[in-house]
């Protein structure tokens, strides 16, 4: 009972002794502070300010034909049945190197984007890659809601308008690429199809074969109108008024309790070599009378 009194008093002890340590030093740990906190904040104050531009999307399921028989009378025929919107495919796309030339090159941003310097000297291969580069790793931006079955594309940049320029270029080049893959399937097999009733002289497989034609037709048709064929934007870009980047009040905030653990550290470190230079001091006079009473 004794001995866990003692060690509660020797805690008490050492905790009053930190205490101590720290009111001694408070100076030099409000300094620590005040300097790292205001020059965040003068660094937040010069840092360019990003805006993002931001769309929701959500995939299109798409119909099977008529009485949704269309994939057992297509797998009949040898011909691909069109699928419903895959969400892999389409983010595979969005963060693709080649949709990203084509928002380049479409909107012409390499004049946007770099300077001549940045560009000067350089091969057209390699402006090409540098501006792919810009755009995926620091601009564009695909996130998946799986819960929900939502896509966000985003547009990260120092000027709200070119942010939501590109956001919209993204969605733009999406949709040409879905509607013409759509496109590109239904046609070949509309063809597969109009060689198989040459060779065909079953009327009931003649009814099948144009009722499957009818569906392609009416694919390559709703592929044309474009609107909401193979994605719904739920949420379309627009220019934003308020900036993203940087977030000064928590760089401010996480800036002061970094400083103040460090102002801490220090005041502690301060400490320590302030006893143990008392302590060395304290050695050397002793070894100086030693010598002085040797001599006398």
């Amino acid at each position: 009972m004794e001995e866990m009194k003692q060690e509660h008093y020797e805690d008490e002890i050492n905790l009053f002794d930190l205490v101590k340590v720290v009111f001694k030093h408070k100076k030099l740990i409000a300094s620590v502070v005040l300097v790292i906190v205001v020059a965040t904040a003068i660094i937040s104050l010069l840092m360019t300010k990003i805006y993002e531009s931001k769309a929701v999307i959500s995939p299109v399921q798409q119909s099977t034909g008529q009485g949704g028989t269309m994939g057992a009378g297509a797998a009949q025929f040898g011909i691909v049945a069109p699928q419903s919107s895959n969400v892999s495919e389409i983010i595979g796309f969005l963060k693709s190197d080649i949709l990203m030339q084509k928002v380049l090159e479409k909107e012409n941003l390499y004049n946007t984007l770099f300077t001549k310097a940045d560009l000067q000297g350089k091969t057209e291969n390699e402006r090409v890659w540098e501006g792919i580069l810009a755009l995926k790793k620091e601009i564009v931006k695909v996130t998946e809601n799986k819960k929900d079955n939502m896509i966000t594309v985003s547009a990260q940049y120092k000027d709200p308008v070119v942010a939501q320029r590109i956001a919209s270029a993204v969605l733009n080049e999406l949709t040409e690429y879905m509607t013409g893959e759509a496109k590109r399937v239904a046609e070949a097999n509309r063809k597969h199809l109009e060689t198989q009733i040459v060779n065909t002289g079953d009327p009931l497989v003649r009814q099948k074969i144009y009722s499957l034609i009818a569906q392609q037709i009416e694919t390559v048709m709703m592929a044309e109108a474009k609107e909401n064929f193979a994605f719904k934007v739920i949420d379309p870009p627009r220019v934003p008024v308020e900036r993203v980047k940087p977030k000064r009040t928590r760089m401010v905030v996480i800036a002061f309790v970094v400083s103040l653990f460090l102002g801490v550290f220090l005041a502690f470190v301060r400490e320590h070599y302030e006893r143990n230079g008392e302590v060395w001091r304290e050695i050397g006079v002793l070894s100086g009378l030693k010598r002085f009473s040797r001599k006398g």
